[in-house]
């Protein structure tokens, strides 16, 4: 019994508004049970390995791109790197995530 229900109008409407709300725990349970099953009844396919495959080498050309690459240009100017290709490693990346415009 929550402590609004002790004002009986404003309690009852209070109550039933509180049940309308979603518990946040229940409803990732749920969708981890829906994707486990969804997991286990797909067939397995090439697409997969391949689709896994492009996303870690587009990973590893990304971090090249934000991490190592300004690394190197810093500390080892005289090293000659082709041009940077971020635009399109990020393109690519995020139009592979669902995220892309």
């Amino acid at each position: 019994m929550a402590l609004w229900s002790a004002i009986p109008i404003l309690g009852t409407i209070l109550d039933k508004l509180a049940g309308l709300i979603p518990d946040r725990g229940k409803v990732a349970d749920n969708q981890a049970r829906i994707n486990e099953q969804e997991l286990a009844s797909a067939p397995v396919s090439r697409l997969r390995l391949w689709r896994s495959f492009l996303g870690w080498c587009l990973t590893l050309c990304f971090v090249w791109e934000v991490m190592v690459r300004p690394l190197v240009v810093t500390y080892w100017p005289d090293v000659v790197l082709p041009p940077s290709v971020l635009a399109e490693v990020s393109r690519l990346l995020l139009g592979m995530l669902g995220l892309g415009f």
